[in-house]
Protein backbone atom coordinates (compact mmCIF):
# COMPACT_ATOMS: atom_id res chain seq x y z
CA UNK A 1 0.00 0.00 0.00
CA UNK A 2 1.23 3.47 -0.88
CA UNK A 3 2.00 5.70 2.08
CA UNK A 4 0.47 9.15 1.97
CA UNK A 5 1.02 11.73 4.64
CA UNK A 6 -2.41 13.22 5.23
CA UNK A 7 -1.87 16.75 6.49
CA UNK A 8 -5.38 18.17 6.25
CA UNK A 9 -9.00 17.16 6.26
CA UNK A 10 -10.55 17.22 2.81
CA UNK A 11 -14.12 18.45 2.44
CA UNK A 12 -15.46 16.54 -0.58
CA UNK A 13 -18.36 18.97 -0.90
CA UNK A 14 -15.85 21.77 -1.35
CA UNK A 15 -13.94 19.67 -3.88
CA UNK A 16 -17.12 19.08 -5.88
CA UNK A 17 -18.00 22.77 -5.72
CA UNK A 18 -14.50 23.70 -6.93
CA UNK A 19 -14.55 21.15 -9.79
CA UNK A 20 -18.07 22.19 -10.83
CA UNK A 21 -17.05 25.84 -11.04
CA UNK A 22 -13.87 25.01 -12.98
CA UNK A 23 -15.75 22.90 -15.56
CA UNK A 24 -18.59 25.41 -15.84
CA UNK A 25 -19.74 25.77 -19.43
CA UNK A 26 -18.02 22.59 -20.62
CA UNK A 27 -20.15 19.82 -22.11
CA UNK A 28 -19.83 16.11 -22.81
CA UNK A 29 -20.60 14.65 -26.25
CA UNK A 30 -24.17 13.93 -25.11
CA UNK A 31 -24.73 17.55 -24.10
CA UNK A 32 -24.57 16.99 -20.36
CA UNK A 33 -22.52 19.28 -18.14
CA UNK A 34 -18.94 18.01 -18.07
CA UNK A 35 -18.92 17.67 -14.29
CA UNK A 36 -21.08 14.54 -14.58
CA UNK A 37 -17.98 12.69 -15.83
CA UNK A 38 -15.71 13.38 -12.81
CA UNK A 39 -18.63 12.58 -10.52
CA UNK A 40 -19.14 9.20 -12.21
CA UNK A 41 -15.40 8.49 -12.10
CA UNK A 42 -15.35 9.20 -8.35
CA UNK A 43 -18.26 6.80 -7.84
CA UNK A 44 -16.44 4.09 -9.81
CA UNK A 45 -13.29 4.63 -7.74
CA UNK A 46 -15.35 4.47 -4.55
CA UNK A 47 -16.93 1.21 -5.70
CA UNK A 48 -13.72 -0.55 -6.65
CA UNK A 49 -11.13 0.93 -4.30
CA UNK A 50 -11.85 3.91 -2.08
CA UNK A 51 -14.26 2.22 0.31
CA UNK A 52 -11.43 -0.05 1.43
CA UNK A 53 -8.78 2.68 1.54
CA UNK A 54 -7.67 4.68 4.55
CA UNK A 55 -7.09 7.55 2.10
CA UNK A 56 -10.60 7.49 0.67
CA UNK A 57 -11.03 11.28 0.68
CA UNK A 58 -7.77 11.81 -1.19
CA UNK A 59 -8.74 9.29 -3.86
CA UNK A 60 -12.21 10.74 -4.31
CA UNK A 61 -10.92 14.32 -4.34
CA UNK A 62 -8.36 13.47 -7.03
CA UNK A 63 -11.09 11.67 -9.00
CA UNK A 64 -13.34 14.72 -8.95
CA UNK A 65 -10.45 16.98 -9.94
CA UNK A 66 -8.70 14.66 -12.40
CA UNK A 67 -9.38 16.81 -15.50
CA UNK A 68 -8.94 20.26 -13.98
CA UNK A 69 -5.26 20.73 -14.84
CA UNK A 70 -5.79 19.38 -18.35
CA UNK A 71 -9.08 20.98 -19.34
CA UNK A 72 -9.53 24.12 -17.22
CA UNK A 73 -7.58 27.17 -16.16
CA UNK A 74 -6.36 25.57 -12.94
CA UNK A 75 -2.77 25.48 -11.74
CA UNK A 76 -0.95 22.86 -9.70
CA UNK A 77 -0.32 25.45 -7.00
CA UNK A 78 -4.02 26.22 -6.82
CA UNK A 79 -4.87 22.56 -6.23
CA UNK A 80 -2.11 22.23 -3.66
CA UNK A 81 -3.24 25.30 -1.75
CA UNK A 82 -6.87 24.19 -1.67
CA UNK A 83 -6.60 20.43 -1.25
CA UNK A 84 -3.02 19.51 -0.39
CA UNK A 85 0.07 18.21 -2.15
CA UNK A 86 -1.16 14.61 -2.21
CA UNK A 87 -4.28 15.42 -4.22
CA UNK A 88 -2.45 17.85 -6.50
CA UNK A 89 0.28 15.30 -7.24
CA UNK A 90 -2.22 12.61 -8.23
CA UNK A 91 -4.10 15.02 -10.50
CA UNK A 92 -0.81 16.02 -12.10
CA UNK A 93 -0.06 12.36 -12.84
CA UNK A 94 -3.42 12.09 -14.56
CA UNK A 95 -2.88 15.12 -16.77
CA UNK A 96 -2.19 14.52 -20.46
CA UNK A 97 0.61 16.50 -22.09
CA UNK A 98 -0.77 18.89 -24.74
CA UNK A 99 1.25 17.80 -27.80
CA UNK A 100 2.90 14.42 -27.19
CA UNK A 101 -0.19 12.23 -27.91
CA UNK A 102 -0.40 13.68 -31.42
CA UNK A 103 3.27 12.94 -32.00
CA UNK A 104 3.34 9.28 -30.94
CA UNK A 105 -0.35 8.36 -30.87
CA UNK A 106 -2.71 8.61 -27.90
CA UNK A 107 -2.83 4.87 -27.26
CA UNK A 108 0.94 4.49 -26.93
CA UNK A 109 1.25 7.73 -24.96
CA UNK A 110 -1.36 6.67 -22.41
CA UNK A 111 0.00 3.14 -22.15
CA UNK A 112 3.51 4.34 -21.37
CA UNK A 113 2.22 7.01 -18.99
CA UNK A 114 -0.07 4.60 -17.12
CA UNK A 115 2.75 2.09 -16.77
CA UNK A 116 4.68 4.61 -14.66
CA UNK A 117 1.77 5.86 -12.53
CA UNK A 118 1.40 5.32 -8.80
CA UNK A 119 -1.29 2.83 -7.86
CA UNK A 120 -3.71 5.55 -6.79
CA UNK A 121 -3.35 7.42 -10.08
CA UNK A 122 -3.63 4.22 -12.13
CA UNK A 123 -6.80 3.21 -10.31
CA UNK A 124 -8.39 6.58 -11.12
CA UNK A 125 -7.19 6.40 -14.73
CA UNK A 126 -8.73 2.95 -15.19
CA UNK A 127 -11.99 4.27 -13.70
CA UNK A 128 -11.79 7.21 -16.11
CA UNK A 129 -11.30 4.85 -19.05
CA UNK A 130 -14.23 2.68 -17.93
CA UNK A 131 -16.56 5.67 -17.71
CA UNK A 132 -15.48 6.96 -21.12
CA UNK A 133 -16.17 3.53 -22.63
CA UNK A 134 -19.66 3.59 -21.10
CA UNK A 135 -20.33 7.06 -22.53
CA UNK A 136 -19.83 6.59 -26.27
CA UNK A 137 -23.46 6.51 -27.33
CA UNK A 138 -23.39 9.99 -28.85
CA UNK A 139 -19.92 9.69 -30.40
CA UNK A 140 -19.11 9.07 -34.04
CA UNK A 141 -18.40 5.50 -35.19
CA UNK A 142 -14.80 6.51 -35.83
CA UNK A 143 -14.33 7.72 -32.25
CA UNK A 144 -15.94 4.57 -30.87
CA UNK A 145 -13.60 2.36 -32.90
CA UNK A 146 -10.56 4.45 -32.00
CA UNK A 147 -11.40 4.43 -28.28
CA UNK A 148 -11.99 0.67 -28.24
CA UNK A 149 -8.78 -0.07 -30.14
CA UNK A 150 -6.71 2.28 -27.98
CA UNK A 151 -8.11 0.70 -24.83
CA UNK A 152 -7.31 -2.82 -25.99
CA UNK A 153 -3.77 -1.74 -26.80
CA UNK A 154 -3.37 -0.06 -23.40
CA UNK A 155 -4.59 -3.10 -21.46
CA UNK A 156 -2.35 -5.44 -23.43
CA UNK A 157 0.63 -3.13 -22.93
CA UNK A 158 0.05 -2.80 -19.20
CA UNK A 159 -0.60 -6.50 -18.64
CA UNK A 160 2.91 -7.27 -19.90
CA UNK A 161 4.66 -4.54 -17.92
CA UNK A 162 2.70 -3.84 -14.77
CA UNK A 163 1.40 -5.83 -11.81
CA UNK A 164 -2.17 -4.81 -11.06
CA UNK A 165 -3.61 -4.54 -7.56
CA UNK A 166 -6.81 -6.48 -6.73
CA UNK A 167 -8.98 -3.40 -7.22
CA UNK A 168 -7.25 -2.61 -10.52
CA UNK A 169 -7.83 -6.16 -11.75
CA UNK A 170 -11.55 -5.75 -11.02
CA UNK A 171 -11.56 -2.51 -12.99
CA UNK A 172 -9.72 -4.18 -15.88
CA UNK A 173 -12.34 -6.95 -15.92
CA UNK A 174 -15.12 -4.33 -16.01
CA UNK A 175 -13.36 -2.56 -18.88
CA UNK A 176 -13.02 -5.83 -20.82
CA UNK A 177 -16.73 -6.53 -20.35
CA UNK A 178 -17.60 -3.12 -21.77
CA UNK A 179 -15.17 -3.65 -24.66
CA UNK A 180 -16.98 -6.85 -25.61
CA UNK A 181 -20.29 -4.99 -25.64
CA UNK A 182 -18.89 -2.24 -27.82
CA UNK A 183 -17.15 -4.61 -30.25
CA UNK A 184 -20.53 -6.16 -31.03
CA UNK A 185 -22.20 -2.80 -31.62
CA UNK A 186 -23.10 -1.58 -35.15
CA UNK A 187 -21.38 1.75 -34.46
CA UNK A 188 -18.04 0.06 -33.72
CA UNK A 189 -18.26 -2.10 -36.83
CA UNK A 190 -19.15 0.96 -38.90
CA UNK A 191 -16.17 2.80 -37.46
CA UNK A 192 -13.84 -0.07 -38.27
CA UNK A 193 -15.16 -0.18 -41.85
CA UNK A 194 -14.58 3.55 -42.21
CA UNK A 195 -11.06 3.13 -40.83
CA UNK A 196 -10.32 0.34 -43.33
CA UNK A 197 -11.59 2.49 -46.20
CA UNK A 198 -9.53 5.43 -44.98
CA UNK A 199 -6.40 3.28 -44.83
CA UNK A 200 -7.09 2.07 -48.38
CA UNK A 201 -7.61 5.63 -49.67
CA UNK A 202 -4.47 6.84 -47.94
CA UNK A 203 -2.48 3.96 -49.39
CA UNK A 204 -3.71 4.79 -52.92
CA UNK A 205 -2.98 8.48 -52.35
CA UNK A 206 0.52 7.66 -51.12
CA UNK A 207 1.12 5.41 -54.13
CA UNK A 208 -0.08 8.14 -56.50
CA UNK A 209 2.03 10.76 -54.74
CA UNK A 210 5.13 8.58 -54.95
CA UNK A 211 4.51 7.94 -58.66
CA UNK A 212 4.04 11.65 -59.38
CA UNK A 213 7.17 12.46 -57.39
CA UNK A 214 9.22 9.98 -59.41
CA UNK A 215 7.87 11.46 -62.66
CA UNK A 216 8.83 14.97 -61.54
CA UNK A 217 12.32 13.76 -60.66
CA UNK A 218 12.63 11.95 -63.98
CA UNK A 219 11.61 14.93 -66.11
CA UNK A 220 13.69 17.38 -64.07
CA UNK A 221 16.83 15.35 -64.65
CA UNK A 222 16.11 14.34 -68.25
Amino acid sequence: MEKIDVRRQIDLNEVLKFATEKHKGQKRDDGQDYIVHPIRVSKIVDKYKAKDSQNRDILLAASLLHDTLEDTYTSYRELEEHFGKEVASIVEELTTAPFVPKMIGKGLYLAEKMQMMTNYALTIKLADRLDNLCDLENCTPQKVARTVNDTEFILDYLSKRRTFTKSQLKLVDAIKTQLQILENSPKYKSGMNAKAQSVEVNAKWQKTTNTNFMLVVFFNFS
